[in-house]
């Protein structure tokens, strides 16, 4: 079977993820930010700062570079407009010759960033489009994980460039003091059978998807039932339970992921179109248990996809 792929609200690196129209498109304006690399602390005032924002995120990074107008390193982070951490990417440079630079990116680890970064303080305003934050966490190098850089500060700026979104936002969300789930990512397939699977990435480590055995734009229901023994049209959540990796490839390799028995129902709240394309959003209830004692209970988990149809 050839899949045809759906992608939205992915993350800027991601090779197997796509931007939500474009990528950061670089302004500059009046700013600040203050970083502490591994001890060194750095300042910039109405320097090379710049970002965007697009659909429902934002895009802001910073260049530093020394008194000699040579960079030093450049760092970026990807955040929706209600203050969750998507990315954070550093890149170092290194110098290899007179007139050749070498750059070392390190990255937030690939499915859990909140593993090991942090976003506070956060407050974005969307009719003067500004922004700040503070940060905090570890990074590491996309080439070896056992070498990485802590990194903390704070960042505002001013005059985000506005990218008109091109697409429909998807994405699930679910905050509880049990549990909180927000997607940094989000995919759909549909394959020749007409079988669909709705993938939604939270940016904590956990990953749910819909199976489904036909759009959900044509369920004549509004609630689908499933129970542990259903095949389709269900529910699966899984937990990451393997090494953090944090690299270019974002490559799933299930032995790392913990799966878990669900039940309960997929709720169908409304049909709509956005940007000229059919879009299902409704709410998830889920039982989540692990060898027979529930784990966790939750109930209402919002969700926003897009249909085939």
């Amino acid at each position: 079977m050839k899949p045809s792929i759906l992608c939205s609200l992915l993350m800027l690196s991601f090779l197997f993820f796509t931007s939500c129209s474009k990528e950061e498109e670089k302004t500059t304006f009046k700013n600040k930010f203050e970083i502490n690399i591994n001890g060194a602390n750095y300042k910039s005032i109405n320097e090379d700062i710049y970002g965007n924002e697009n659909c429902d995120n934002i895009y802001v990074g910073a260049s530093y570079a020394n008194e000699n107008g040579e960079t030093l390193f450049h760092i970026r982070f990807q955040i929706s407009k209600t203050g969750h951490l998507i990315e954070a990417r550093y890149e170092e440079y290194a110098t290899l010759s007179k007139n050749s630079n070498y750059i070392n990116i390190f990255l937030t680890p690939n499915f859990n960033p909140l593993a090991t970064f942090n976003i506070s303080n956060f407050h974005y305003e969307p009719i003067t489009e500004e922004v700040e934050f503070d940060f905090d966490g570890t990074v590491y190098y996309a080439d070896d994980n056992s070498i990485s850089r802590n990194i903390s500060g704070s960042m505002q700026a001013t005059s985000l460039k506005n990218i008109d979104c091109s697409v429909p936002n998807t994405g699930l969300e679910y905050f509880s003091s049990e549990l909180n789930l927000f997607s940094f990512n989000n995919s759909a397939s549909e394959y020749d059978n007409g079988l669909q699977l709705h993938r939604f990435f939270s940016n904590n480590g956990f990953r749910v998807y819909l199976s489904l055995s036909k759009d959900l734009w044509l369920q004549n229901s509004d609630e689908i039932t499933f129970d542990e023994n259903t095949s389709l049209d269900r529910v699966d959540f899984f937990e990451t339970i393997g090494d953090l990796k944090a690299d270019h490839f974002k490559h799933i390799n299930e032995q790392d992921w913990k799966t878990y028995k669900t039940s309960g129902k997929i709720i169908i709240e409304e049909k709509y179109v956005e940007k000229g394309r059919n879009m299902v959003r409704g709410k998830l209830n889920i039982l989540v248990k692990d060898n027979g004692k529930i784990i966790y209970n939750l109930n209402g988990i919002e969700f926003r996809t897009s249909s085939f149809e």
